[in-house]
C-alpha cells in the first residue's frame, strides 16, 4: 500500500513538472512559430510575450511586422489576420495586410483591403494615403484624386498627399495643376525633395530655367542626388553652356560613378569640341556600364570616324546595329565610310 502511494505521488509530481514545462516538447501553446530557431531574435521575443499573454493583438501584430522586415511573407500574413479576427476595426493592421499582399503580388486582396480601412476609419490619412497609391499604381487616376482629395479635407498639410496628387495630375497631362499640388507640397516642405525634383522636370520640359533652382533646392535636400545634378547638366548642355554642364556631368559622376548618360553627354560635349581622344574615353565608359547602349556605340564609332580610324568606326558602327538594327543614322555612317 505503502508503495504503491509513492508511485502514485511520484506519477503526480511528473505529470505537473511535465506541465509546468509544457509538456513533453517545450512549451503547450498552439503557436507553431514558439521557439523556432531560425526566426529572428525580434519575432522570438515577440513569440514569447504572445505565449505569455496570447489575448494581446498588438503583440501578434508586432511579431507580424517583424516577420516582414525578413521577407517571411505568408509567415506575416497569419499573424495580420489573426489581429485583424480580434480588432476587425484597426485600420493600422488592415493597411499592413494590404501591403503584405503587395509584395506577395496578390492586388486583388490588397486593394480590398487598403479599401476596407478606409472604410473602418475614414479619416485615417496612412490609409487614405495608401489607396490613393494603389489607385495611381494601376493607373485609375480618377479613383486616385478622389481618394486625395478627400485626405487633403483630413489634413490641408498633408505634404505627401499633395505630392501624389501631382502625380496624378502630371499621369493625366495636366501640367499646370501638377504644378500648383507639388509647390503646395513645397510650400508645406520646404526640401521635400520629390517635389522638388518633379518641378524640375515639369519646369524644363517647358524650357524654363526655373528648373535649375528647383533643381538646386532638391540637391540641398539630399545633397547625394544624382538625378538633379544630371538634370542641370542637362539644362545647361541644351543651352549651349557646356562648361556648366560638364561640371554637372562630373558632380553626377562623383556620386554615382555608373551613371553611364552623365559619361556620354560629357563625350557628346567634348566631341563636339573636336576633343576626339576624351570623347572616346568617356564613350567606353558609358558602354562600359551600358553594353546595350546602341547611342554609346553609335557616338564612338562617330569619334574614330573623326580621327580617321575607320576600321574602329566600322566596329561600333555594326555594334550599333546589333543592338538596335533600326539605327539609321548608323546604316548612314556605313554607306559613307565603306570605300575608305
Amino acid at each position: 500500500m505503502a508503495k504503491n502511494k509513492i508511485f502514485f505521488l511520484l506519477i503526480i509530481g511528473l505529470t505537473i513538472g511535465l506541465t509546468s514545462c509544457g509538456g513533453w516538447f517545450g512549451s503547450s501553446s498552439d503557436d507553431p512559430l514558439l521557439g523556432d530557431t531560425t526566426l529572428s531574435l525580434a519575432v522570438q521575443e515577440w513569440s514569447k510575450r504572445i505565449d505569455k499573454y496570447p489575448e494581446n493583438v498588438d503583440y501578434r501584430y508586432q511579431r507580424g511586422m517583424e516577420l516582414v522586415k525578413s521577407k517571411r511573407f505568408k509567415l506575416a500574413l497569419a499573424d495580420l489576420n489573426t489581429a485583424i479576427e480580434m480588432a476587425p476595426t484597426n485600420a493600422k493592421y488592415i493597411v499592413s495586410r494590404a501591403e503584405v499582399n503587395m509584395a506577395l503580388n496578390e492586388t486583388k486582396l490588397a486593394l480590398t483591403d487598403y479599401e476596407k480601412a478606409v472604410e473602418v476609419e475614414p479619416t485615417n490619412e496612412n490609409a487614405l494615403l495608401k489607396l490613393g497609391q494603389f489607385y495611381l499604381f494601376v493607373r485609375q487616376f480618377d479613383n486616385s484624386l478622389n481618394v486625395f482629395k478627400k485626405l487633403e479635407k483630413v489634413n490641408a498639410s498633408n505634404v505627401e498627399g499633395h505630392f501624389y496628387q501631382g502625380m496624378v495630375l502630371k499621369e493625366r497631362g495636366d501640367t499646370s495643376a501638377a504644378i500648383t499640388a507639388f509647390q503646395r507640397a513645397v510650400q508645406i516642405d520646404l526640401f521635400h525633395y520629390n517635389s522638388l525634383f518633379q518641378l524640375g522636370q515639369l519646369y524644363t520640359n517647358t524650357n524654363d530655367t526655373i528648373a535649375i533652382t528647383y533643381f538646386r533646392n532638391a540637391i540641398l535636400a539630399d545633397e547625394f542626388s544624382d538625378e538633379a545634378h544630371y538634370a542641370i547638366g542637362l539644362i545647361y548642355q541644351r543651352m549651349g553652356m557646356s562648361d556648366s554642364a560638364i561640371v554637372n556631368y562630373q558632380k553626377t559622376i562623383d556620386i554615382n560613378s555608373q551613371h553611364y548618360y552623365a559619361y556620354y553627354n560629357t563625350g557628346y560635349v567634348l566631341l563636339e569640341r573636336n576633343n576626339y581622344d576624351r570623347a572616346i574615353e568617356h564613350f567606353r565608359i558609358a558602354i562600359k556600364f551600358a553594353p546595350e547602349f546602341a547611342k554609346g556605340h553609335y557616338m564612338l564609332g562617330l569619334s574614330h570616324e573623326s580621327k580617321k580610324m575607320h576600321d574602329m568606326a566600322r566596329e561600333h558602327y555594326n555594334r550599333c546595329l546589333q543592338v538596335d538594327p533600326n539605327f539609321d543614322l548608323a546604316k548612314q555612317a556605313l554607306i559613307r565610310i565603306q570605300n575608305k
